[in-house]
Formats: C-alpha cells, sequence, structure tokens
C-alpha cells in the first residue's frame, strides 16, 4: 500500500479521512479500527476525524472506502494564523526540488490562497527555496496525482472554527482496485458494483483469513474476487448459468495459483440456500440481490414504491435464507436500492432482521441510522444503501 510519507505519521492520536463513500466510508473504518475509535466526526461531507485510544496503523492501511488519510499537525484559528509547526515538521520531509500540494475541503477560495501562501512562504523562509507549490483544479490534488507528481500534500478543512491540517501520509493502492474492474475477463456494466466498493463491503463482513462468506448474487463475481483477494474462502450462488461462469473465470483470472483453490461457485436458487449448502453454515454474506436499471429521468414517488415493492418480495425471502445459514455471530452485508424521485423524495427498501435473530451492526461510538447511503455515486437516480445486520451470538 503506498505511503507517501514515512508510516510512523499514521501511528496519532486523530487522524483524517477523506471518504470515498461518504458515510459508509465512516461506518468501514469504526468496523475496522475497532474499540480504539473514541470518536468519529464529520467537520465537512469529504472528510471524517477519527479519535483513537490506540493508534491501529495496520489497519487504517486495510481501509477501501478512503482517498487519504492524514494525522493531525496544527489546528489554526484563521488562514492568517502562524503555520510555524506546519512548516517546521514539513522541512523534514521536503528537498530542494520536492512538489507541495494544499488539499482543501469546503475551504473558500480566499482562504485556501491564504493558507497556500503561508504554507509556500514558510517553507521558502526555511531556506528551501526551490520548492514548487501545485496549484490543483479545485483546490484539491487527487490522490493518484499525490503519487504520479511525487506531491507533499497537506490537507486543510473547517474544524471546530479553524482549520485542520495534517499531511497527507497513506493512500489506498487505487490502481490495483481499479484493475480488477476493468482488466477481468468478463465485461462489467457501468453500474455494477465497482472494486473498491465491493472491497469496502467484505471489510464490513468483519472475517479473518480462511472464514467463509458467501455472495448468493453473485453475478461475474466482484465481490467474491475481493473476499479472495484476502485469503477467505468463497462461496458463489447466481440463478444464471452463464454468471456463474463469469464468475468462475474472474475468480480463475484473480486466482495466485495455489492448489487449493479456496472457492466454489455454483448455480442455484437463494431461497433454497440451506439445501444447498447440506447444513454447512458461514461466517458472513456479502451481497446486491437486485440492481435495478439506470434510469434516464427521475421517476415519480408511486413507481419508485412499485420499483421498491417488487425487489422488496425477493429481498425479503433471500434475507430469511441467509439467516438461516449464518453463523452465530456472523454478518450479513446487504446492498438496496435507494430510488430519488421527480418529487424530492428518496425511496428506498426497508429491512428488519429481528424476527430473524438479526440486529443491525452498530461498531464504536457512533449510531449509524441504516440503509447507510452512499455519498459521491456517479448512478443517477437509482444509488446504493447498505445494511449490515448481526446474528445472536
Amino acid at each position: 500500500m503506498p505511503f507517501v510519507l514515512p508510516s510512523t505519521l499514521i501511528d496519532s492520536e486523530q487522524i483524517a479521512l477523506v471518504l470515498a463513500f461518504g458515510k459508509l466510508s465512516v461506518l468501514e473504518a469504526c468496523s475496522m479500527l475497532g474499540r480504539s475509535v473514541q470518536r468519529a466526526e464529520s467537520p465537512c461531507e469529504r472528510v471524517a476525524v477519527l479519535r483513537l485510544e490506540v493508534s491501529s496503523p495496520d489497519r487504517v492501511t486495510e481501509l477501501a472506502g478512503i482517498h487519504k488519510s492524514a494525522p493531525l499537525w496544527a489546528v489554526v484559528d484563521n488562514p492568517s494564523s502562524d503555520l510555524g509547526k506546519v512548516v517546521d515538521e514539513l522541512t523534514l520531509h521536503l528537498d530542494e526540488k520536492s512538489n507541495l500540494s494544499l488539499s482543501g475541503y469546503e475551504v473558500s477560495a480566499d482562504d485556501y490562497d491564504t493558507l497556500a501562501r503561508s504554507l509556500l512562504d514558510g517553507v521558502r523562509a526555511s531556506g528551501l527555496r526551490k520548492v514548487r507549490l501545485l496549484r490543483p483544479r479545485g483546490n484539491e490534488l487527487l490522490a493518484e496525482e499525490v503519487l504520479s507528481r511525487k506531491a507533499i500534500d497537506v490537507l486543510a478543512f473547517p474544524y471546530h472554527g479553524g482549520f485542520w491540517l495534517g499531511p497527507t501520509t497513506w493512500i489506498p493502492d487505487s490502481v490495483s482496485l481499479r484493475g480488477r474492474g476493468t482488466r477481468k475477463p468478463t465485461p462489467h456494466s457501468d453500474i455494477s458494483l465497482s472494486p473498491r466498493l465491493a472491497a469496502v463491503l467484505v471489510n464490513l463482513a468483519g472475517l479473518r483469513p480462511g472464514q467463509v462468506l458467501l455472495d448468493p448474487f453473485c453475478g461475474s463475481g466482484t465481490i467474491l474476487m475481493e473476499a479472495y483477494i484476502k485469503s477467505l474462502r468463497c462461496l458463489g450462488l447466481d440463478s444464471s448459468a452463464s454468471r456463474v461462469q463469469d464468475a468462475r473465470q474472474n475468480l480463475q483470472w484473480t486466482d495466485a495459483g495455489p492448489s487449493d483453490k479456496g472457492y466454489d461457485i455454483r448455480k442455484g436458487d437463494t431461497r433454497e440456500l440451506p439445501r444447498m449448502l447440506r447444513g454447512t453454515r458461514v461466517d458472513a454474506v456479502v451481497t446486491e440481490p437486485v440492481l435495478l436499471p439506470r434510469l434516464e429521468a427521475r421517476p415519480r414517488t408511486s413507481t419508485a414504491r412499485q420499483m421498491i415493492d417488487t425487489a422488496g418480495a425477493t429481498y425479503s425471502v433471500a434475507l430469511e435464507s441467509m439467516a438461516r445459514v449464518l453463523q452465530p455471530g456472523g454478518r450479513i452485508v446487504i446492498v438496496v436500492p435507494v430510488i430519488q424521485t421527480m418529487d424530492g423524495e428518496e425511496v428506498s427498501l426497508v429491512l428488519d432482521g429481528r424476527k430473524l435473530g438479526l440486529k443491525p451492526y452498530q461498531p464504536g461510538p457512533v449510531g449509524f441510522e441504516y440503509p447507510v447511503r452512499l455519498s459521491f455515486e456517479s448512478t443517477r437516480w437509482v444509488r446504493r444503501g447498505v445494511y449490515v445486520f448481526e446474528s445472536a451470538s
């Protein structure tokens, strides 16, 4: 995983995360970091701040739902404040030929210019007069540009009446993630799950290597691919024989070549999971049962409700079947459609697992309202929400 600064910097009591999926990314972070999360804040839409009782650098680097991670170096009252502490820290990692950037999130243009100028003036006053300040489009240097341009990138965003400043230290390996979506053997729809989102969903399952993950609506196997890469044993099911074959080809392509393949993908009906698994229980289920078609315009609320009701019949039967094959203490991570309507409403599927012995998963100090909506999706009027259920121990 790419560290753009020494990994020891991520060993901090407070870290900022630039979010790929909004609240879903926060849910993933709280799940992965567990009890070490004392507090989670969202000072702006794109960024979350976690206060950690025990720093967990290794767990941070397993997150898939973020673009950048940065420790806290300073909180300044205003853009004209003395940035001496930040400059002192920066000069430890800069040389004469370094590229420096400031990525501002919900920072006004004037405040951004003042902060950027103060940073550059401070660095040059320290003797590094040839350091180059990059001026990114939209005042944010994207994560891949930080890597490609070998930049020392400082995050800035509103925080407790002032501005948080800290360096981008770690960036997920988005190149590999994207490559698994674009280079896999079977074609994929532009509205199907991305490998990054699939990796987030797998992380939410909370499994250890060698445990069993089931996707009973596996399609071409995007979720199974991410699970397999994490050394999980994968079971896939789909009602379409061609999709089963697609998934097998994709898992074979992903396979690094162990003698025990570690995956089993079959054609079958999700309603018959207990019979098909012959009494075997799985450690987690991660799936997207229904993928609604892309809509060219916002539908009426009544039309959206009809679409959700139709999908709901599949979900209710599937959830019951999945609960019957889940190990005690296991999780079900399930994606549901969320439709934006022309009447300005949002129509989503409501799942209640209490009668099945399932409770909403609530990690850390944050209470999450389900379904947790994804932010920043490129899909238009049909978006996604995610439920995470936990079975009784």
